[in-house]
């Protein structure tokens, strides 16, 4: 087990390359290596995201009052 396991993916991605070529045209191939790699892109973004510590917020008690109330709804814009 030499390999990484960021390797995986990369060879992965060159078998199926590989055996695409056998049966689907060059063209349709290339867009498919592509979408497949943002796909795994995707999910390593996802995966990394959901690995990184929170970031430094206020304590986890209450929140301190605001002066001006927030409102849920939009104010209405007249139209003419």
């Amino acid at each position: 087990m030499g390999d990484s396991i960021g390797g995986i993916p990369a060879r992965l991605l060159e078998e199926a390359a590989r055996r695409l070529g056998q049966v689907v045209p060059p063209e349709a191939t290339k867009h498919f290596i592509a979408a497949q790699r943002e796909v795994v892109l995707g999910i390593t973004a996802l995966i990394e995201h959901g690995s990184r510590p929170p970031a430094s917020s206020p304590s986890r008690g209450r929140r301190t009052p605001t002066t001006a109330p927030r409102t849920r709804r939009p104010r209405r814009v007249p139209v003419d």
